[in-house]
Order: C-alpha cells, then sequence, then structure tokens
C-alpha cells in the first residue's frame, strides 16, 4: 500500500478556510463589530474602568460571565447598536433591575457599556 499526497483545490481550501472561521465566530451574531466600527467610548482604559464598576454594581445579579440568572438579562445578548436601550435600562431600570439614575454618572455608565458592549473587553 503506498502513502499518497492529496491536494486540494483553491475553491475546496477557501470553502474549509470559510467553514472553520465561521465554526470559531461569536456566538451572537450582534456581537460581531465591522472593521473600523468600534464606538470611540471602547477604550482600553474605558474597559477596565468598566470591569472595576461593573463588579461593584453589576456582578451580583448579572454574574461574572454576564450571563445572568433568576430575572437577570443576558447582557452578552445585549445588541451593540442599541446603546440608547443600555442607558434606558440602567438609569430607570427594568423589571427586577432597579433604578440607577441617581447612583450613577453619564460617565459611568459610558464606562458600564464600554464592559458590556466589548463582552467584557473581549472583542
Amino acid at each position: 500500500m503506498t502513502m499518497t499526497t492529496r491536494t486540494f483545490s483553491p475553491l475546496l481550501s477557501t470553502l474549509i478556510l470559510s467553514a472553520s472561521f465561521a465554526l470559531s465566530a461569536p456566538v451572537h451574531a450582534q456581537d460581531a463589530l465591522p472593521p473600523g466600527e468600534r464606538p470611540a467610548e471602547f477604550t482600553a482604559d474605558n474597559i477596565e474602568k468598566g470591569r472595576v464598576l461593573y463588579k461593584q454594581m453589576c456582578l451580583r445579579c448579572h454574574g461574572p460571565e454576564m450571563v445572568g440568572g433568576n430575572n437577570a438579562f443576558d447582557l452578552r445578548k445585549f445588541p451593540l447598536d442599541d446603546k440608547a436601550r443600555f442607558f434606558n435600562s440602567v438609569k430607570n431600570g427594568k423589571r427586577a433591575m432597579p433604578a440607577l439614575k441617581d447612583i450613577l454618572t453619564e460617565e459611568q455608565i459610558t464606562i458600564l457599556w464600554s464592559y458590556v458592549g466589548t463582552r467584557g473587553g473581549k472583542l
């Protein structure tokens, strides 16, 4: 029995590469940020400050991976194109979440948005 080397056509190679990329793509379609469209507030400094603030204000209900639980919303699913909705939810509360408008400043909510919007700095 002889060993043969298999070669793939360029088209087949491209399909294989595309399929492997698709399998490694983010779980949620809204996680994908088009190149060059990362919001200006998603800076490394804001994300780190957001990590600290998230631990203080959000971790207890939303969990360490933003998954939520009980009645808490899974923040990994928050649409990246809906910053206004995030601000409204944080300021005015929603269902079991209390309103934080008298506790957090606009700047602090922006910092939280940077952390949540990058899925904890992963995007």
